[in-house]
């Protein structure tokens, strides 16, 4: 729940000046992130979930602060420093939340429904997005987007609060094992499982285009409708995610291979039909792609727990976030750099074409894993 989130690529283009400029400071976060999934999740596996949650609340107050702070000083210095508290703060997460979840699971012996669990926390994960629409959009048209990005700092604060009510799982077991010697046996169960490696692609590209696709949307909103109504779009993009995550939940039926590459589908043919008519109407069937975002992300989420093992549980799903960090570090600098040169349209465009790849390459997983 970020309120700045929506609108954060035009806030970091006023005061850097350009797209691609704005697009390197989300760069720098993934690249931050990518760095740190790997001493954080070390830190998880072998010191606690829930400090670990603890120590993530802390660095976003701190990203927070500093991007608040940039808009009145104009600085790209505090942008880039409160990218680099951001990319630390979402490293302790990564892994660590989904590895709470399926602990806690498995303490009720009900690792089987993992993938419900998953989604019923996302659905309510984007009513809280939602929600922080709601509060941006009269900052934005009576105030200003410097004064949203203090009140962003907020949710950060209950977010730390949150994690101090966690409970530690009774099954959560520190690794005994040295940190390079856990993260060796971790890189060796990658290299051995085939299946986890061709999982693990789908999801490394997917997050790149999904990060990508996401930050660059707002822009293309912004040229049919007013700043203020960009996060009312927003919002209805993040309701429609809460409704595909509820979805999600009884679309596991199908087999998760399906799931994703019907949900990926789906992305493909109404952001091809949003910009095929380039109105005012676009934004808004755009935002409906959102609806199978809850497919694609349960099903990766449930494919690649299944493959991990639970010593090394979050380090694992770190790694997978090393490689989508470094690949999204690429995507936001190459498509910004294309909407810069061309133009906004040709970006998304370009990016569809990258979601088709996706799609097929679902498709191509079904066939061969048949989950």
């Amino acid at each position: 729940m970020w309120p700045l989130s929506a609108v954060a690529i035009i806030y970091f283009d006023q005061i850097t000046g350009s797209y691609a400029s704005a697009s390197l400071i989300f760069s720098t976060y993934i690249l931050t992130q990518s760095l740190a999934e790997l001493p954080t999740s070390l830190i998880s596996d072998k010191w606690s979930r829930k400090k670990t949650l603890i120590m993530s609340g802390i660095f976003l107050i701190l990203s927070g602060f500093c991007f608040a702070l940039a808009g009145n000083m104009h600085s790209t210095f505090l942008l880039f420093l409160g990218a680099l508290f951001w990319g630390i703060g979402d490293a302790f997460n990564s892994g660590t939340d989904e590895a709470l979840i399926f602990e806690t699971m498995k303490d009720l012996r009900k690792t089987e429904k993992y993938d419900i669990i998953f989604s019923t926390t996302k659905i309510y994960r984007w009513l809280g997005a939602a929600l922080s629409t709601v509060i941006a959009v009269p900052v934005i048209y009576f105030l200003n987007l410097n004064i949203l990005a203090w009140v962003s700092i907020l949710p950060a604060v209950c977010q730390l609060v949150i994690c101090f009510f966690f409970v530690e799982p009774s099954n959560y077991e520190p690794s005994s094992s040295s940190a390079l010697k856990h993260f060796m046996e971790a890189l060796k169960q990658f290299k051995e499982n085939k299946k986890l490696q061709k999982i693990t692609i789908a999801q490394i590209m997917n997050y790149s285009w999904g990060e990508t696709q996401y930050r660059l949307n707002s822009i293309y909103y912004n040229l049919f409708i007013p700043l203020w109504a960009v996060d009312i779009v927003v919002f209805i993009y993040r309701i429609c995610s809460s409704i595909g995550f509820y979805f999600a939940i009884f679309m596991r039926k199908i087999g998760l291979f399906k799931m994703a590459f019907v949900s990926s589908t789906f992305k493909c043919i109404t952001i091809f039909l949003g910009l095929l008519i380039n109105n005012v109407l676009s934004p808004f069937i755009i935002s409906a792609s959102s609806l199978a975002t809850g497919g694609e992300h349960s099903a990766e989420s449930a494919l690649l727990q299944k493959e991990f093992s639970d010593t090394q549980r979050a380090t694992m799903r770190s790694i997978v976030a090393i490689f989508g960090g470094l690949l999204t570090t690429v995507s936001f600098y190459v498509f910004g750099l294309i909407a810069d040169i061309c133009s906004i349209y040709i970006a998304l465009s370009a990016l569809l074409c990258y979601k088709i790849i996706i799609s097929v390459y679902y498709w191509v997983l079904m066939k061969q894993l048949n989950s």
